[in-house]
């Protein structure tokens, strides 16, 4: 018989580090598209879908999210925007 995993969500995970100075810094550095897969990955737990789920409702596949979420994919602006629809989320790009 198998044992479950005891769960924490991503949230749970990250508020903790986010309190350490040392890793907010890490953060700061961390490239773009470390910290949006860190982004998409949280949107998705919080909005209670899987990666086959998001995958199916913007048209793509469970491995390409996987990869997304690995910061392991290149992004189009298109891909981001489905993302965003398909969380519920407002997608929003700046030059500063």
């Amino acid at each position: 018989m198998k044992k479950k995993k005891a769960s924490m969500s991503l949230d749970e995970v990250f508020s903790k580090s986010e309190k350490d100075p040392k890793w907010a810094t890490a953060y700061e550095k961390a490239g773009i598209e470390v910290r949006m897969a860190i982004q998409i990955a949280k949107a998705r737990e919080r909005a209670q879908l899987t990666q086959g789920q998001l995958a199916k409702a913007i048209g793509t596949t469970q491995s390409v999210i996987s990869r997304i979420e690995r910061a392991d994919q290149n992004l189009t602006l298109e891909t981001l925007s489905k993302i965003a629809d398909a969380l519920h989320s407002n997608l929003v790009v700046q030059l500063r």
